[in-house]
């Protein structure tokens, strides 16, 4: 039989039911227990007394009040902005501020701090104003080109009880240069790269580029007449040390279609010129004598037939007006005015873009021996120069008959000069990638010198790799070197075969006999060989090229270069 565990429960003489209680309790007193209401004491109970809260056993605890998701965005003044960084300012930059009173109760502004010249806060009555409880108010903020030409500064707003939330303000302040060239004269553009050279006894050299983009500059001739005279000088007196907004001339265009006030598109060319995103442009009217009609923009994305803008124009702008894109840049030295009659001035003026200008580099496609070939022929309507350089040194203790020379190197350099001529957009664009690619000196690639240099006096079959060319003296003073070792044969029909020079011998008095690398796989022929001109390996014998912009890009442009032989290809 299972044993059973319990307890006899009984009720206390107050009423109460409690299993728990012992059968001892039974003597206990009616206890005194207080009630929510008079309607529920039981007849003859204790009266209703009030104790709560009831403290028993009381002691100090030691804690800290936990931060909520309150205390992060209340009990503050926000400010939409933490800073505005505006770039280059060539017109009025107006950005929206708007001040939030996260307390639970009014706070007062004080006042405004840091409204340097050139900076105003408008929108809202001037302090002190009374901001509600939780009452957002919105500034604006706008900055003009007057003022400190570099802007680093915090716009302050000061409430009554400690609060100075900030906006910190960034900008350089620049000036459009609204004159336009003299196109009689043209403009001349010099890019100008750096090149470290380490060149030993033998000629043979180590190039380092130390710029990763050329410095650039701008010259042009520049006639001003009347008011325009007048606020040029003013320009000059007041700006001739700061930031201008250059216009890049000669990527001039006339827009197509009109650009009405608040627009925030231009349709125009963008392909082949200047324009960058994040950059500005110059829209100026189609006269070239009113300087006053001009506005800069500011570019924020660049398609194939727009710029789009970060802020609206503030005009409206006709087809025909004059559409430039523009660079910063600093007068190179302050101009001299020559005043042709008290009211017309000329002057010369250089600019240097402080900016870096970028552009897609590229090299000839066509290669030989694994370097690009500058295939292009040079504009030969002036004469072009070719000489010799060696490396000699000079010993001379000025007593003898003459110096002692000695040639270190014991060999030469060709050094030619090409003369380049181009019409359009694309073929600017393409000498432009290729100045990049050569960096100034350091890169080299293989030049023809273009003229008749060897004269073919026999047929040639497709599978030999010889050529009978007249009499010139190569195997007794040119066999092997550098600048004479390779050939580049141009047929009539407008290919061209490159190869190098493996050996030589005279075979007579008139003749002599040339062994190449490769056999030729067409037929050569005097009929069918239009010419056969030496290639030397050459590098820009300048870190500096200038390009003579004759008109504007649409037009004709002229740059010419020296070139170098190096030994780049032995080794």
């Amino acid at each position: 039989m299972a044993a059973l565990a319990g307890a006899v429960t009984h009720e206390t003489l107050a009423g109460i039911v409690n299993p728990l209680l012992t059968v001892a309790h039974h003597a206990y007193t009616a206890t005194q227990i207080p009630y929510e209401s008079d309607g529920m004491r039981r007849p003859g109970g204790s009266v209703l007394i009030a104790h709560w809260p009831v403290e028993a056993n009381g002691r100090p605890l030691a804690g800290a009040r936990c931060s909520a998701w309150l205390d992060d965005y209340y009990y503050r003044i926000h400010l939409s902005l933490e800073g505005i960084d505006l770039g280059n300012v060539v017109s009025i930059q107006t950005t929206p501020v708007q001040v939030w009173n996260a307390w639970f109760e009014p706070r007062t502004l004080t006042a405004i701090d840091g409204l340097d010249e050139g900076i105003t806060v408008s929108g809202q009555p001037a302090p002190p104003l009374l901001f509600a409880a939780l009452q957002e108010r919105s500034y604006d903020l706008s900055v003009t080109p007057d003022g400190t030409p570099v802007l680093d500064t915090y716009i302050t707003w000061v409430f009554a009880h400690g609060a100075a939330p900030q906006v910190r303000v960034t900008a350089n302040r620049i000036i459009g240069w609204v004159f336009v060239p003299d196109w009689a004269e043209g403009v001349n553009e010099r890019l100008a790269w750096a090149t470290d050279i380490l060149s030993s006894e033998s000629m043979v050299e180590q190039r380092r580029a130390l710029r990763s983009a050329p410095r650039r500059e701008f010259e042009a001739t520049v006639y001003a007449d009347g008011r325009e005279r007048q606020y040029l000088d003013m320009l000059l007196f007041g700006w001739s040390a700061r930031m201008w907004a250059l216009p890049i001339f000669p990527d001039i265009q006339q827009i197509a279609i009109g650009v009405p006030a608040g627009a925030l598109v231009i349709p125009c060319t963008t392909e082949h010129l200047d324009f960058r995103a994040g950059g500005l442009a110059m829209l100026r009217s189609h006269d070239a004598g009113d300087v006053f009609d001009a506005e800069v923009v500011e570019i924020d994305t660049i398609g194939s037939t727009s710029l789009m803008l970060k802020r609206a124009t503030q005009r409206a702008w006709p087809a025909g007006t004059r559409l430039y894109p523009v660079r910063s840049a600093q007068l190179r030295e302050a101009p001299v005015l020559s005043r042709i009659t008290d009211k017309l001035s000329s002057f010369e003026v250089g600019f240097r873009i402080v900016e870096p200008s970028d552009f897609p580099a590229a090299a000839p496609a066509l290669l030989y021996r694994g370097r690009p070939v500058l295939a292009a022929r040079p504009d030969e309507s002036q004469e072009l120069t070719h000489e010799f350089v060696r490396l000699l040194a000079e010993l001379d203790n000025g007593t003898a008959a003459a110096p002692l020379v000695t040639d270190v190197a014991g060999r030469t350099m060709p050094v030619l000069l090409h003369r380049w001529v181009a019409s359009g957009r694309a073929d600017r664009a393409a000498w432009r990638s290729l100045l990049y690619w050569l960096r100034g000196r350091q890169r080299a690639l293989w030049v023809p010198t273009h003229a008749d240099d060897l004269t073919l006096i026999g047929i040639a079959p497709e599978t030999s790799s010889t050529i009978d060319v007249a009499y010139l003296g190569y195997t007794r003073f040119g066999q092997a070197h550098s600048g004479r070792r390779d050939i580049r044969i141009e047929l009539a029909d407008g290919t061209a075969l490159h190869r190098r020079i493996t050996g030589s011998t005279e075979v007579s008095g008139t003749v002599e006999r040339m062994v190449l690398d490769a056999a030729h796989g067409v037929v050569l022929s005097p009929a069918t060989v239009a010419r056969i001109s030496f290639m030397s390996l050459c590098r820009l014998d300048s870190d500096s090229v200038e390009i003579h912009h004759l008109t504007d890009s649409e037009g004709v442009a002229q740059s010419e270069i020296l070139l170098r032989g190096v030994r780049d290809d032995e080794f």
